[in-house]
This record gives C-alpha cells, sequence and structure tokens, in this order.
C-alpha cells in the first residue's frame, strides 16, 4: 500500500520588508547583476517571468515584459481613413 501524502498548503502571507541592500547591486565578473528582492516585487515580476532588457536614450537600462505580436499591432492602422468618404463608397456601391 503506498502512503499518500497530502502538500500543505501555505497561508497567503504579506511579503516581508527586508533589510539591508534594497536599490542598489553589483555586477559580477560574469557580467551579471542580482537584482534586489523589494524591486522586483515594486515591479510585479513572478518566478519564470520573461524580462526583455533595452537602453534608452538616456543610457538607463530599462526592463518590460515582452508584449506578443498581436497586442502590438492594436493602433497600427490609426488614421489611414481619416480622408475616406465612407457615405460615397456605401452609396457607389449601392447603384450598381
Amino acid at each position: 500500500m503506498k502512503a499518500k501524502v497530502k502538500a500543505k498548503k501555505k497561508a497567503a502571507i504579506a511579503p516581508k520588508t527586508r533589510k539591508g541592500r534594497t536599490t542598489t547591486t553589483r555586477l559580477s565578473a560574469k557580467n551579471q547583476i542580482t537584482l534586489p528582492v523589494d524591486i522586483i516585487r515594486k515591479a510585479g515580476f513572478q518566478v519564470g517571468d520573461k524580462i526583455n532588457c533595452r537602453v534608452n536614450e538616456e543610457g538607463k537600462i530599462e526592463l518590460y515584459r515582452p508584449q506578443s505580436r498581436i497586442l502590438s499591432l492594436i493602433g497600427a492602422g490609426n488614421g489611414i481613413y481619416d480622408n475616406y468618404d465612407f457615405a460615397a463608397e456605401r452609396a457607389d456601391a449601392w447603384d450598381e
């Protein structure tokens, strides 16, 4: 007979604030950095999240969540039909 082990459910506990370095980090010899936990929590990143990086015009590094390609197309066609007369087009279609 196999023994069944039930996983204990963790109670929802508010994250503790940390003492010590909360906003600074160091660059390692392998060009790696570890982001402080408080910063990660404020940004809303979770374990397993994909994070993209870029350097802006001021030389600052920005970390952001990648957008899906579909969502990046939203609003791409704004202004295409500003000078187009839909009423005239519909009237011509009905006359045929």
